[in-house]
């Protein structure tokens, strides 16, 4: 076994959840298609080799088995699904989320939910914003969409983490199992009124409820630190045209969903390397975001004015995210109007950001001065 080999053999989900970035970025460098124990998973980290895999359905196919994924929502979801069956599920979302429906729709929802956001901010010195305003956004704006505006914030927050905490699973362990099943049964109940024409796709919906609560408001907030940090908030409140620069820099720097996962259906080579047929892969689009040969030395800052190219934060190919254009509409707006309101806001520097996990990755807590 080679030196990266074991090291790979080593890798914990502790060490994942605390920082994935250095772990990756080794494995690009001497072992950028091995597998990891610890989640069951052959990592993919390099961007030609996530492309490859996560384009090529007929040899690597997006159900994988054990699926954490299948068990979290219940059933066969549109992220397990390859070829014709794919498509149609695919077909019925994309009226909906195309560019031009969304800049017409979204503002209408998403703009009357921040302001109040905002005004509860408002002749306060300091907030949490992840918990007060990025992750309430997020969930809030979707639960509108879908039909369920009755439902609280702190409802669909917790939603959200109980269904991340099955679906993330790779390790099998019970304590996630336990919160995600519970969560599960309250979601089964509460959206059974509400779509029982359509129980076939509620795996789906799911699926909606997990990525598009999670996205946006985890993205905007990683966003706003990569600002803060980088000392570059300044050029974004002096233009705020700025913002959506900002965005895509964010989402490339701290991808907020990490994985695209598929299973080999034979075997197959991959970056220089045998995969055994059944293997299931982590195609790290996370990773493939940093990776040195398509973004340089410099892949691990955060850099407003970096040349624009497109990152994988919403995958590759077939399974590229339908709701990628509402989760931009609503970090776009999100960002603008706090900035707006708070232009002078700044990290508090008695309460640094901390940043966790490696499947869905964000700040955990996001304190800020609010003065000026």
């Amino acid at each position: 076994m080679s030196t990266a080999q074991e090291f790979a053999a080593a890798v914990t989900v502790e060490e994942l959840d605390r920082d994935p970035y250095p772990i990756y970025a080794r494995l690009r460098s001497e072992a950028p298609v091995c597998l990891v124990p610890a989640v069951g998973l052959w990592f993919v980290t390099r961007w030609a080799d996530v492309e490859e895999a996560a384009t090529r359905p007929e040899v690597f196919a997006a159900r994988v088995d054990p699926s954490p994924l299948e068990r979290t929502m219940g059933g066969e979801s549109i992220l397990l699904l390859d070829g014709a069956p794919q498509k149609r599920l695919r077909t019925m979302l994309d009226p909906s989320l195309r560019p031009r429906v969304v800049e017409a729709t979204t503002p209408n929802l998403i703009e009357p939910l921040v302001a109040e956001l905002l005004d509860g901010l408002a002749g306060r010195d300091a907030a949490e914003l992840m918990s007060e305003y990025f992750e309430p956004v997020s969930v809030l704006g979707l639960g509108r969409v879908l039909g369920l505006g009755h439902l609280d914030g702190d409802t669909l927050r917790r939603w959200f983490h109980g269904l991340a905490e099955g679906a993330i699973n790779f390790e099998d362990d019970p304590a996630k199992w336990a919160i995600s099943d519970a969560v599960n049964a309250e979601i089964d109940v509460e959206l059974a009124p509400v779509f029982e024409r359509v129980a076939t796709i509620l795996p789906t919906l799911k699926v909606i409820l997990l990525g598009g609560m999670q996205e946006p408001g985890h993205a905007a907030g990683s966003t706003l630190v990569g600002l803060l940090e980088s000392r570059q908030i300044r050029a974004v409140t002096d233009d705020l045209t700025l913002v959506r620069d900002a965005i895509e820099e964010g989402l490339r720097w701290v991808s907020p969903i990490g994985t695209q996962t598929r299973r080999t259906l034979t075997d197959a080579g991959l970056g220089g390397v045998s995969v055994p047929a059944g293997a299931n892969l982590g195609l790290l689009v996370s990773s493939a975001n940093r990776d040195e040969d398509v973004w340089g030395p410099t892949a691990d800052a955060f850099d407003l004015f970096r040349p624009r190219r497109n990152h994988a934060a919403f995958g590759f190919g077939p399974h590229f995210c339908s709701g990628h254009h509402f989760s931009r509409v609503q970090m776009r707006i999100a960002l603008t109007r706090l900035l707006e309101r708070f232009p002078g806001l700044r990290l508090d520097p008695d309460r640094p950001p901390v940043f966790d996990g490696w499947e869905f990755r964000a700040p955990q807590n996001l304190h800020v001065l609010l003065d000026g």
